[in-house]
């Protein structure tokens, strides 16, 4: 359902199959060279690219996949200014939409706050989440980048909260303890998690 894949020359990058039989959607596609070893090896068939954030370390490779699989990209509207893409092969996405891998449901959930143009894809049925840089093991995105929002991340990670505990948590980045965990692990074991308000989280988060 969810392959990930470690990503090579940035900083302990995801990127990540989503699969339903041998049809994938790429997410966050890094190193190209090695997802299409795989995918080829595989022999799987791209049908989409999803984009959690505009950040270069999760786009870089998308150019590359679009020109050799012919695949739209999905990407929140918002990335339309930072991203250079070509408009008949992008689909702008917001919160609420409903992107369909052949009969699999993938959800997005709008969640700004590191940067503008950040979502989640949600897989209901099945209880996985890709958190891109918003939410990752034990610590969440940076907020004191260009289009971030400290009290929009606050905002989007009280939402992530309230999702089932058993939902599995994709990050954007190795950066805990495990490559993957839960919202109830995050519960536990997250200090931003742990933040009663805004403002403690603030002080958590940006150090003042």
């Amino acid at each position: 359902m969810i392959r990930q894949i470690p990503i090579q020359g940035f900083d302990n990058n995801f990127s990540y199959f989503i699969e339903n039989g041998k049809d994938i959607a790429v997410v966050d596609p890094g190193d190209t060279d090695h997802l299409i070893s795989e995918i080829r090896l595989d022999g799987l068939n791209v049908k989409m690219i999803l984009l959690t954030h505009s950040h270069f370390d999760h786009v870089s490779g998308v150019q590359k996949l679009v020109e050799r699989f012919g695949v739209p990209v999905y990407v929140h509207k918002h990335a339309a200014k930072r991203l250079n893409l070509k408009e008949n092969m992008t689909v702008f996405i917001d919160e609420g939409d409903i992107l369909r891998l052949d009969g699999l449901k993938i959800k997005v959930l709008y969640t700004p706050g590191h940067i503008d143009d950040a979502v989640c894809f949600y897989i209901e049925e099945h209880g996985h989440l890709i958190t891109g840089d918003t939410l990752f093991v034990e610590g969440c995105g940076r907020a004191d980048l260009e289009g971030s929002n400290v009290e929009d991340l606050w905002e989007s990670l009280q939402r992530i909260m309230k999702l089932p505990q058993s939902t599995k948590v994709y990050p954007g980045h190795h950066y805990g303890s495990i490559p993957i965990s839960t919202i109830g692990f995050e519960k536990a074991n997250n200090r931003f998690f742990k933040c009663k308000d805004f403002e403690e989280f603030r002080k958590e988060r940006m150090g003042y």
